[in-house]
């Protein structure tokens, strides 16, 4: 039976449980009366903590309700994660709680984290953005001859541990920076924080962002319930964040057009083939990249997609085991593939050996090694620049494209998803549910006008000030 011991202002309770090795565990809680409540009330309130904490025990030995939010994901990242997760999603897991769960409700105890605490900590999260501060420069010039006063370079101040060299370009370029980045900035120019940086007003978060937070947390929590660190996963009951439509940038038709005649003439071809590949194939910019030639049967018309690059550019596999997929091409990528594979060879000889041969389909073209993850994005805007194409077009933005026009010309939701390798296909009708909805809707008229033949049977009823 549970112990409880009357501290000042809170009960120790206290359990006694079989190890399973001939010894016994003691697992402790504390409960802390509400204000204003009697004695009595009090002690009545820590009894039934002390019956349900004693419940909870015998039900989960390894069960610890004072360990912390932080703490629960520091375990995970160390134990769990590194079996379970590849490097980039641990990487960017870790970024999503550090970011925006851990300053919200990272120091809440487990048995704390109910069902509406979260529900109102991701409203929390979503209505400020994040809750990180972030602070841009006030005056770019003002910040170089700060710098320069103590004697100081871009270089210097990111071997001190501040802050790299590119990324100090960046927030003179009109970046941003965390609170405590820019206060380091501050201190190594020895000026207050407020003279040379202002904070930037954050808006509300992205859907999508949200369900990703959501999602970390989703799954930090699953592992804890499984491994009985806690009885019951809190985020089941919490209120899902609803997809909505998201304002993707898509070419039309005739953008898609103008956008591969000024692929035409782009001399690096080893960039333009990887772009028109991108939007004639719907593959991700990882899978491209990790390409090599013998991934290609050009007679065939098939690409196998078994591989694919990390943001540090590190060969992996693919996203998902869905990802790893035979993506069927069209004959004239095919013949567009061969004429490009005999100029890049072509190119390698003029070289003369400057220029690596590692079979790699779309290299970086003056080393031959894979291509930087930055580069088709830098390709893209300068192409699109000064045209109707939407200017915040994207690699990943040829894949929205290339899906579009599959489902627009008929195909149905199952051979949209097997062709982008998505693991689920509610994934794929989240993704691109407006684009069915809009074939949906024609087909629906066609359907109208094939019963009709033309004439109309409804009599000369009127709908939307129209005569059907």
């Amino acid at each position: 039976m549970a112990s409880i011991t009357k501290r000042v202002k809170s009960y120790l309770i206290q359990v006694s449980m079989p190890d399973g090795q001939g010894g016994y565990t003691r697992k402790s809680s504390t409960y802390t009366p509400k204000p204003g409540e009697t004695p009595t009330q009090a002690k009545r309130g820590a009894d039934k903590y002390a019956i349900e904490f004693e419940e909870k025990c015998r039900g989960l030995l390894s069960y610890d309700d004072n360990m912390t939010l932080d703490e629960l994901q520091a375990w995970y990242m160390s134990d769990i994660a590194p079996n379970r997760l590849k490097e980039a999603t641990r990487e960017m897991n870790a970024q999503t709680f550090n970011s925006y769960i851990s300053p919200v409700i990272g120091q809440y105890k487990l048995r704390q984290l109910t069902p509406v605490t979260l529900d109102n900590a991701f409203k929390r999260i979503q209505e400020n953005g994040g809750v990180r501060e972030y602070y841009t420069l006030i005056d770019v010039d003002e910040f170089k001859d700060a710098i320069f006063a103590v004697g100081g370079t871009y270089n210097k101040m990111g071997a001190s541990g501040v802050l790299s060299s590119s990324g100090l370009t960046r927030l003179a370029r009109g970046g941003r920076a965390k609170k405590e980045t820019a206060q380091k900035i501050a201190d190594f120019c020895q000026k207050p924080l407020d003279i040379l940086f202002a904070p930037v007003e954050t808006d509300p978060l992205a859907p999508g962002t949200l369900r990703r937070i959501q999602s970390t947390l989703g799954a930090l929590l699953s592992a804890a319930t499984q491994k009985g660190i806690i009885r019951f996963n809190p985020m089941l009951n919490v209120e899902p964040i609803r997809a909505g439509e998201i304002d993707r940038p898509i070419m039309n038709m005739e953008q898609a057009r103008l956008f591969l005649s000024k692929l035409e003439k782009l001399e690096n071809i080893s960039i333009r083939a990887l772009l028109v590949t991108a939007l004639y194939s719907g593959m991700r910019s990882g899978e491209l990249r990790a390409m090599h030639w013998q991934d290609i049967d050009t007679q065939r018309g098939l690409i196998s997609v078994n591989k694919s690059l990390d943001h540090n550019d590190k060969v992996t596999t693919p996203k998902t085991k869905a990802s790893t997929r035979i993506v069927q091409i069209d004959i004239r990528l095919a013949l567009f593939l061969e004429q490009y594979y005999s100029e890049q060879q072509a190119y390698i000889t003029s070289m003369r050996g400057r220029v690596a041969d590692n079979c790699i389909v779309f290299p970086a073209i003056t080393t031959g090694k894979y291509m930087h993850k930055g580069t088709p994005n830098q390709t893209i805007k300068t192409l699109i620049r000064d045209t109707d194409i939407p200017q915040d077009l994207h690699l990943h933005s040829l894949r929205h494209c290339f899906c579009s026009i599959l489902i627009n010309n008929g195909a149905d939701l199952k051979k949209v998803q097997a062709a982008l390798g998505h693991a689920r296909s509610a994934t794929t009708l989240d993704v691109y549910a407006h684009v069915f909805a809009d074939t949906l809707a024609r087909s629906m008229q066609g359907v109208s006008l094939s019963l009709t033949g033309g004439d109309s049977i409804f009599g000369g009823i009127e709908t939307h000030g129209e005569t059907l």
